[in-house]
């Protein structure tokens, strides 16, 4: 009885140690490999509840997005709206710079022929009235958050790990984030926002994804604001990788002419 014991006091130490810690589990996703460019189609519907009805409103838009193996840039991307007429021509681009440094975002509008560039602290406002901020759209560093491995789950079918993430600066807009990690391919399936209250009021659902050769692409997506019971819906139409993008497609002047 006492060998049996002891045995399974010797597994249960081998499982402890062989868990990996949170920052672990983020690098193994940040190493997911990715494309040096993508250009997506997407299908984005905006929903929302009245008086007992469910209210839908559908967009069209080319997300194009370019990564960088050296210089001060991890990548930009740009959105471009196409449909319906009220949204056709609006432009949204953003330089995500490595490291602690803020991220530059634009926003073109059409109807003004203006491009207004976000503040810092706009970014926690909405884009266009979606449930996604613009420091939604952004890329965010690695190393800007501590994580903590804090359980386990099942998330749409997938074993997952279960991170908490807190922000290392001062005066984010969310006070946390969880971020369940699916154990086997490291791929995100959802993501759980604190405002600085320490309240949840956002959800991203990471409902599939599909793989195309080496990269993997997530086809569909929903970001819910629990307080207001409005929700995104993003589904992909159709993705290419690695085609070649220029510079020139990443700047102000291409998101006036498009």
């Amino acid at each position: 009885m006492t060998r049996n014991v002891n045995i399974i006091i010797y597994l249960l130490g081998c499982i402890l140690i062989a868990q990996p810690t949170g920052r672990e589990i983020m690098e193994k996703l940040d190493q997911v490999k990715k494309p040096m460019d993508i250009q997506t189609q997407l299908k984005m519907t905006l929903i929302s509840m009245k008086g007992g009805k469910e209210r839908r409103r559908s967009r069209e838009l080319t997300s194009i997005e370019k990564r960088y193996e050296d210089g001060q840039y991890d990548k930009k991307s740009l959105l471009l709206f196409s449909e319906p007429k009220e949204v056709k021509g609006t432009g949204f681009l953003t330089w995500d710079n490595l490291g602690s440094k803020q991220d530059d975002q634009w926003l073109y509008l059409p109807a003004l022929r203006k491009v207004k560039r976000i503040r810092s602290k706009e970014k926690g406002r909405s884009f266009m009235g979606t449930d996604f901020s613009y420091e939604d759209l952004s890329g965010r560093d690695l190393n800007a958050d501590n994580y903590e491995l804090i359980g386990e789950g099942i998330v749409h079918g997938s074993d997952c790990y279960k991170i908490q993430a807190k922000p290392k600066e001062k005066g984010a807009h969310y006070s946390a984030r969880i971020l369940w990690v699916d154990k086997k391919k490291s791929l995100l399936k959802k993501v759980e926002f604190f405002n600085k209250k320490g309240t949840q009021f956002k959800i991203l659902d990471i409902l599939d994804h599909i793989k195309n050769g080496e990269y993997w692409t997530a086809t569909k997506m929903i970001m819910k604001n629990i307080k207001t019971n409005h929700r995104t819906e993003l589904q992909v139409l159709k993705v290419d990788y690695d085609s070649g993008l220029k510079d020139n497609v990443f700047t102000e002047s291409y998101m006036k002419r498009n």
